[in-house]
């Protein structure tokens, strides 16, 4: 009966190596880093969030929508990458003239996507003192900034935790591998049939 409860009973584990302890020592705190990194990420995100839609809810209360006439025709005007093919428009600045949240008619140079002839109405923005001014932030841009705050942080973590835990698993696998050809110098001659 004895007998039988060994052989049911299961197989003892290999004692464990000091590096394996190490290894998993680092892999719980890298982990636990992690998390508490993620919760980080997150926070900054919300924070960033509610920073943005404050600016979002000041520049559209500061800011307002008005139509000029273009005073002179705006161009065609491209962004060109390294390789000479064209990215995107860009906003030329062109004389125009428009009627300030004031009621006051004004002249001004206006960013405009062209080609837009002399004479042709465009919408721009102006603040409350009614000077030319971009247009207001937009909610979407609060969450790319969100976004990009807590993706960026996550990115760092990442790169910096996988690069310990790199270091350290070559590192061990050293200490190992150094430790394996001493004990087969010690053990190769008796398996090998050399030893005298």
């Amino acid at each position: 009966m004895h007998d039988e409860r060994q052989r049911r009973s299961r197989p003892a584990r290999p004692p464990r190596r000091v590096t394996d302890r190490v290894e998993d020592l680092v892999a719980w705190t890298l982990t636990t880093l992690a998390l508490l990194t993620a919760m980080a990420a997150v926070m900054l995100a919300v924070r960033l969030y509610g920073t943005g839609m404050q600016r979002v809810d000041v520049e559209n209360r500061e800011r307002a929508e008005v139509q000029a006439v273009l005073l002179e025709s705006a161009p065609y005007a491209l962004d060109v990458n390294e390789h000479g093919r064209a990215v995107r428009r860009l906003p030329v600045p062109v004389p125009v003239r428009y009627t300030a949240p004031d009621g006051i008619e004004r002249q001004a140079d206006a960013p405009v996507l062209g080609p837009v002839p002399a004479g042709a109405s465009v919408s721009i923005w102006v603040d409350r003192s009614g000077t030319v001014a971009g247009a207001p932030a937009r909610s979407i841009d609060a969450v790319g900034g969100a976004a990009a705050g807590g993706g960026g942080v996550l990115a760092i973590a990442c790169a910096v935790l996988g690069g310990i835990w790199t270091a350290v698993r070559a590192g061990l696998l050293r200490l190992n591998t150094a430790r394996w050809a001493r004990e087969w110098e010690q053990v190769e001659p008796q398996w090998s049939g050399r030893a005298r």
